[in-house]
């Protein structure tokens, strides 16, 4: 019996736009390889892989080299000969893109199959929506590959820019694709050196496009203690505040938004507790004095002569 060849994939093999997958990396040689390979493996064969690597000293360049020999026309290789950081790393690749569309991919996270046709499927038969992404596992690296969560279980939003605005980066990155000629202009900005995907998913629907989610787990999110997203690192508090100046810079931009700006400040300075506990419980009460949890955070803290923090 002939096999059936699903929906997505008659509509897409008439079309068959470009697309570019676009990959960050830095010192990630040891996951990169699999992130690669699940992007090779994909059943999408009008791919091109675009990745910027940030100047690692891990032999990562070299293992780049090797893949643009052994794949000719299939990659777009960015080796920087400094370390510039992610939001400049990222530019770098966007701006190298062709595609119609660009599937964005951390060097330590994985494809699942089908990924790039369901997500072209969707946007080619959506041309309303300039940002698609899907449901990803959580998987815990150093401990036998298990999947901790799965990302959008409990929260998956689509809509328009007031999605985004209001509850963040809840798509997670490694889960998106864009519809390149929707992009900003000037791409990342660069005044936001870490978290600046946010404000970059936000301007994807500042024209009036929409965000669409599939319900499908179509790829995976790994965890190790080097992620850029740990918000104990580094990385992870420079994140938090790049998101509180792009509320700032949100405010100018969209002062009609303030209520939902408002919201999500009052979101990021109550995840800031752990640093200057009283400090930002209050400021997270002063952009939204109806955040209960907030309140009822603070409140125990005093009530219990500043003993107990959560």
């Amino acid at each position: 019996m002939d096999s059936i060849i699903p929906v997505h994939k008659l509509f897409i093999m008439k079309t068959m736009p470009l697309v570019s997958v676009a990959i960050i990396t830095y010192n990630q040689k040891v996951f990169l390889a699999e992130a690669i390979q699940s992007v090779l493996q994909q059943d999408y064969e009008h791919i091109e892989i675009v990745i910027g690597d940030d100047c690692s000293t891990d032999g990562t360049q070299q293992m780049l080299l090797d893949y643009e020999q052994k794949y000719p026309g299939k990659f777009i290789i960015k080796l920087s000969s400094k370390n510039s950081g992610i939001t400049q790393n990222s530019n770098q690749v966007h701006f190298a893109c062709n595609g119609k569309y660009i599937a964005w991919l951390g060097g330590d996270d994985l494809m699942l199959p089908q990924k790039i046709s369901k997500q072209v499927a969707f946007m080619e038969l959506h041309p309303e929506y300039n940002l698609v992404y899907h449901n990803l596992d959580v998987f815990d690296s150093y401990n036998g590959n298990h999947i901790r969560f799965y990302n959008n279980q409990r929260n998956s939003y689509t809509g328009d820019i007031t999605k985004s605005i209001k509850y963040g980066t809840f798509n997670g990155a490694c889960s998106t694709m864009v519809r390149r000629a929707a992009s900003p202009p000037y791409g990342f900005d660069e005044k936001f050196p870490v978290a600046s995907d946010w404000l970059y998913w936000i301007e994807h629907l500042s024209s009036g496009g929409k965000i669409g989610f599939i319900n499908e787990v179509l790829g995976r999110y790994r965890i190790h203690n080097k992620n850029a997203s740990n918000p104990n690192s580094q990385h992870g508090l420079q994140g938090a505040m790049d998101s509180i100046e792009t509320c700032n810079l949100l405010l100018k931009r969209y002062p009609h938004y303030k209520k939902l700006i408002n919201y999500r400040l009052s979101i990021l300075y109550r995840s800031l507790r752990k640093q200057v506990y009283i400090k930002n419980l209050l400021k997270s009460l002063h952009y939204n004095p109806y955040n209960i949890s907030s309140a009822i955070l603070l409140g125990i803290h005093l009530l219990t002569f500043k003993k107990i923090k959560f």
